[in-house]
């Protein structure tokens, strides 16, 4: 038995698009209902990054789905693109999905607009997917590590404004801040009687 062979890890396939203008390969909305489809036939450890620079799709997994993958993304972009254009990366392992990830923050950051974006974009994804019990910590350990070194070298564009939007996404909204008073409030009062 190939000790190997049963290893669940990270792996991403990475798809940008030649073209000059640089817009989404598929619509919010589309993306969404791709990102159901791909957690319905690989499993619920599944996301996928849709940005004007290109899409990745990162999943949580002992197979290789990445050929199923591009399969699927060309079925999705079949009416909208020109698949000529796309351009597709595998990454089938923790060190590979690592050093792209990496790459690709360290590339935004060149361009401040966009790395912010992104930022916004990534931070979003987490709060949204906090029941991910693999993807989102190992992913969020990578974009803490390459945020800390952009801090460190002083090349991190907008950081008061990613402070914030991580700041903002950390703090409770006023609904489940009222929720969790009364709940203290009432479990107060039952050890008082």
């Amino acid at each position: 038995m190939n000790p190997k062979k049963d290893i669940v890890d990270i792996k991403s396939v990475t798809i940008r698009s030649l073209h000059i203008n640089r817009r989404l390969l598929m619509s919010s909305s589309t993306a969404a209902i791709f990102e159901s489809f791909l957690k319905e036939n690989i499993g619920d450890e599944v996301l996928v990054v849709n940005t004007n620079i290109g899409m990745e799709v990162y999943y949580y997994s002992k197979n290789d789905y990445s050929t199923f993958i591009k399969e699927s993304v060309l079925l999705y972009t079949l009416k909208h693109i020109d698949q000529s254009k796309l351009k597709f990366r595998n990454n089938s392992s923790r060190e590979k999905v690592y050093q792209s990830f990496c790459e690709a923050l360290m590339t935004f950051a060149q361009y401040p607009q966009i790395f912010l974006a992104y930022t916004k974009k990534f931070i979003h994804i987490k709060e949204k997917n906090k029941s991910n019990k693999h993807l989102i910590p190992i992913l969020n350990k990578f974009f803490e590590e390459v945020l800390n070194v952009l801090k460190e070298t002083n090349r991190m564009p907008h950081s008061e404004k990613i402070e914030r939007a991580k700041n903002k996404s950390q703090k409770p909204s006023p609904d489940k801040q009222i929720i969790q008073d009364l709940i203290s409030e009432i479990l107060l009062k039952k050890y008082y009687n």
